[in-house]
This record gives C-alpha cells, structure tokens and sequence, in this order.
C-alpha cells in the first residue's frame, strides 16, 4: 500500500453501485443485494477476526487544511462524548492530506450499537465552549509531540510545499501553531456541516458479520439515509510543478548526520494506479539489494559512503511518481558528498539497466506483495487492510480477480522503464539534518 498519505489521528472516485459488496472470501468481487439504485457508498469484507471495525470517511475539500482537523476532533468529540476525553481516543480518528475517517470495533453482535455510536459523526455539533476551545490545546499538543523537536517531521513538511507545489496535498494537515490557536469554532462547524453528510459518507465494515446482519444493524442504528443524490469524490488533482532542485540545510547539533532525499517525477504515460503501485515497489526491492542493478553496494559494500540506508518509491497518482532515499553518511563522508554518490549511482544504474538475471530473482520473492491467493483467511485479511488504504485514499479497490492478474505487468522492460524515469528530472528536495560541519 502507498505510504505517502499523511495522517494526523484524533480522537472518493467511488463510483459504487451498491450498499453493500459482499463476497464470502474477500468482499469485493459482486454486488450485494440492493441493487443499483442505492445511495449509499458501502464495502464489506467477511473475515474471521473476533471483533467487527467499522470505519466512516469522507472526502476533504481542497484548502481545508488544517481546520478540517479541528473539525474531525470536535465531531469525534461531539458524537462520543466523555469517553472521547480520554487519553486513547485519538485512535479513532484521524485527517489525511485528502480524507477524515472515524472507526469503531467491537464485538460483532454489538454492530447495531457500533453504527449507531459511529452516525453521531453526521449530527450538528454543539459542544460546550470551553470544551471547544480546549481542543485547540489539545491539537497544539499533538504538533509538539509529533513535529515540533522533530528535524525529520519539520523537514518532511517543508519538503511537502516544494515537492507539491500548487497541489492541494501540499498544505500541512495539522497545521503551524500560529494557525492552529487561530481555528474558529463556527468555521468548524461549517465545514463539519458541509463535508459530513450521508451522501458524501463511505462505510466500510470488516469483520465475521453477513451482509444480512449489516443490514439488520443498519436497520436497528436508524442509518441516516441521504437527502440527496451521491456526492461522487475522487482524489485531489495532481499537477507537478516544473523541475527544480533544492535545498534544505537543518542545523541540529545533537541530532545524528542523515540526508532526506525525495524527488517527484511525472510519467511518459499514465498507469493503472495498482499496477503503478506493484511496479514501484518491486524497483524498490531491487534498489534495495546487493545485486547487480541494486545500490546497496556502491553505498555500501563497495566505495563506504552511506552507513545505513533506505529507499521508498509509490504512486503519487496514475501519472506521477515519488522516490523516497534516507542515508546515514559514513565515517567522514559529507551530506553533500553522499547525496552526489547517490544521485550517480542511480543515473548510472538506469543508463545501464536492471540485469534480467536480478530482475528474476527479486520477482521470484515478491509473491510476499500479494496474499497467498488459496489461503482465505489471509486473503480476506489482506483484502481488508487493501481495502481500507484505497478508500481512505478516494480510490476505488479492485475487485479480487483483477488483482491477481497484475502480477503480468511486472516485466523486466517496464521495470527498467520506471528506473529511467524517476533517474530523469523532476522536482528534488534534499534535506541535510545534523551538525553543520556534516554539510559539506
């Protein structure tokens, strides 16, 4: 699954015909019984977990950011009450740079009670003012505990408005504190109004349930019905800026020497997104290794420059794509030095090509991308975990049997093709973190 989506917890193109999906393996293979003219966004996956999740998201307007956090955590507070306040509550909910989402487990027998605690998210909120206001210290608490005091945080959000730049997705999600103790209430609770209604709502129940008993619960939780027509959402547009390369140099004297290195490249050609995201993170197994066309040795084994190191690459959409390398220098070796080294093996790794020989035997161990498609049970799990990234994204899941076709485009001629195209030109964004004297 794409790890590019930021999320900040508290307490889509879903074109679906259907209220309820339902399979006995996986949940996403045939429409369930309601037929087409529902109007609610629903999925079901059938699992054998012991407890039934219950998870509500909908779609973030552009340039809501960070108020629609504030918003998630009133709403969350407003539908649960006292037994929001608590410490543990922000793992029910949470705000992404493109979607809110609100969860709920439980026993499957109590599912009734689930859905109807879980719609409080769709009331007005009215909460006490003091109550209201102290959010906004709780919010201000959850950026000093995640970002501030953090170099990797506070880089990675300053690396997001250059490398996104024009693009909704570049906006901070929670925020600087300056805005934060500036959130108002009323513009919360607009926003709230506006953007948590029934028909702009994807439900997504996972569990050991049927589709009869969700429908049953859904009955006995009086399941708001919409009032109008389907608010049909997709992921924000993405539009890369021209090519560019900067730098950020982020003095912190105690802090150990690495480099953030990220670059965001637009295809020749747009891919299905699953299959984009199949085919980056194969090429990042194969950067990964110590094989002829991996980088590990010339970092590494080879000429000594980088202690330690990882590589990320994911779709940022069907057209774009994001390359993620984190290194520790080594002994003596400058930030700058390292991100030089890096920067030519990679160009030099694409001039020449993966080897088909390592293409092969990296493919040969990437059945661990998939679920063992006989095995049900991890199948199901895995369809649950599949499904519940793609909607919290906006995107539509593929049903299981074109899944397990993707495997087919995974050939030695596309992968070599990618590697050529994120070497190319885009927008770079390198962060040097640690001593000054590390720099250079």
């Amino acid at each position: 699954m794409t790890p590019r989506s930021k999320k900040f917890f508290a307490a889509g193109s879903l074109l679906l015909l259907c209220v309820v999906v339902v399979t006995e393996r996986a949940g996403l293979s045939s429409p369930g019984e309601w037929g087409t003219e529902a109007r609610h966004a629903s999925f079901f996956v059938k699992t054998e977990a012991a407890d039934a999740e219950v998870h509500l998201v909908f779609a973030a307007p552009p340039d809501s950011h960070p108020l629609l956090h504030y918003a998630e955590h009133l709403a969350w507070l407003n539908s649960v009450g006292a037994d929001a306040r608590d410490a543990d509550r922000h793992s029910n909910a949470w705000t992404s740079d493109r979607a809110v989402g609100y969860w709920l487990s439980g026993a499957p027998e109590d599912l009734p009670d689930l859905l109807e605690t879980l719609s409080g998210v769709f009331e007005p909120i009215d909460l006490p003012r003091e109550f209201v206001e102290q959010e906004r210290d709780v919010i201000l608490r959850e950026y000093e505990r995640r970002i501030a005091g953090n170099p990797d945080a506070l880089a990675a959000e300053e690396m997001d408005a250059v490398l996104y730049e024009g693009n909704a997705i570049a906006l901070s999600v929670i925020g600087m504190p300056e805005e934060i103790v500036e959130l108002d209430q009323d513009e919360a609770r607009a926003l709230h109004a506006e953007t948590h209604r029934p028909e702009s709502a994807t439900l997504v129940i996972i569990g050991d349930v049927t589709g009869r008993e969700i429908r049953r619960a859904l009955r006995e939780a009086g399941w708001q019905e919409p009032e109008g027509r389907r608010v049909e959402f997709a992921p924000p547009s993405f539009d890369l800026a021209a090519p560019t390369d900067t730098t950020l140099r982020r003095p912190w004297p105690k802090a150990t020497p690495r480099l953030l290195w990220r670059r965001v490249v637009a295809l020749t050609e747009p891919v299905q997104f699953d299959l984009l995201e199949a085919r980056t993170a194969l090429l990042r197994d194969i950067l990964d290794t110590n094989l002829p066309g991996g980088v590990a040795g010339p970092l590494r084994f080879d000429a000594a420059v980088a202690r330690s190191f990882g590589i990320r690459i994911w779709p940022v959409d069907e057209d774009n794509v994001e390359v993620s390398f984190t290194a520790s220098p080594d002994w003596g070796v400058s930030l700058t030095a390292l991100q030089a080294v890096f920067e030519e093996t990679l160009a030099k790794t694409a001039e020449s090509g993966i080897p088909e020989a390592t293409h092969a035997r990296v493919l040969e161990r990437f059945d661990g991308f998939w679920p063992d498609w006989d095995d049900e049970d991890e199948t199901a799990r895995w369809m649950a975990d599949y499904l519940l990234d793609r909607v919290s994204a906006l995107r539509e899941p593929l049903p299981e049997h074109e899944l397990r076709r993707l495997d087919q485009g995974l050939t030695h001629e596309t992968i070599n093709a990618l590697l050529r195209q994120i070497a190319d030109e885009g927008r770079t964004v390198a962060a040097f973190i640690g001593p000054e004297d590390t720099f250079e």
